[in-house]
């Protein structure tokens, strides 16, 4: 019986701990929306993250308006 009740505490244990991870995680992860100051250029806007027309992925960033941007 004694295995027992140690083999149980330590589940219990194990348990616990994922469970606060988990909550803590969730709790201090928030919701990113991209930088609150404007790019580096006068009417900079900001461009979430998205796919490009061959399929790559662009992470979020700024875009300047009358820049040519080459790939």
């Amino acid at each position: 019986m004694a295995v027992r009740r140690t083999l149980r505490g330590r589940l219990v244990g194990l348990l616990s701990m994922l469970g606060l991870a988990v909550t803590l995680g969730t709790a201090a992860e928030g919701c990113y929306v991209g930088p609150a100051h404007p790019g580096h250029c006068p009417g900079g806007y900001w461009v979430e993250g998205h796919y490009g027309p061959r399929g790559r992925w662009h992470p979020g960033h700024w875009r300047c308006p009358g820049v040519v941007e080459v790939e």
